[in-house]
């Protein structure tokens, strides 16, 4: 049954084996990290758990939204490392990514960058929630006898009722 899984990529545990369309984490993924942290301020470490072709990443995320993202081996490495560096480590599974990384990735799109390194100093833009001029829809407030998805009129003052046609006010 295991040498089915595996000619699906499909493994219950991590085992000996590595993804088939990777390579393993090496001591130069480690010192990679190792210098990310030593060359930049308020670094956290993000653990990637393994996929089909990937091996368990962290990415080590900046206080300014910088990243670099290498290969660990197993979330107890990264886990490890982030404790002889003294740094915090999060599951991106249960935490997600940081919005400062997020904002870091669209000030380098709006410089047109594709290099990851910023040519402007300062704080990466703030990103918002509502994109800025747009209307929020008014809420849609179904019940008994009102057809569904037709949003009623808020309620307020009676609208006097229309002339038929032939009357005069």
């Amino acid at each position: 049954m295991s040498k089915f899984l595996d000619a699906l990529r499909i493994r219950r545990s991590r085992g000996t084996q590595v993804a088939s369309m990777d390579r393993e984490a090496t001591s130069e993924d480690l010192d990679a990290l190792r210098e990310f942290v030593r060359t930049r301020t308020g670094v956290e470490f993000y653990v990637e758990p393994e996929t089909m072709v990937t091996d368990t990443t962290a990415m080590a995320i900046a206080a300014d939204g910088e990243w670099t993202r290498r290969r660990v081996g197993s979330p107890k490495v990264a886990r490890r490392l982030a404790h002889e560096l003294e740094i915090p480590v999060y599951d991106v599974q249960i935490v997600g990514y940081p919005d400062r990384m997020r904002a870091y990735n669209a000030r380098l799109k709006a410089e047109g960058r594709a290099d990851r390194r910023l040519q402007q100093p300062g704080a990466p833009p703030v990103r918002t929630s509502q994109p800025p001029g747009r209307i929020p829809r008014p809420q849609r407030i179904d019940s008994p006898g009102h057809p569904p998805g037709v949003p009623r009129t808020p309620p307020g003052p009676p609208t006097p009722p229309a002339p038929e046609a032939g009357e005069q006010e």
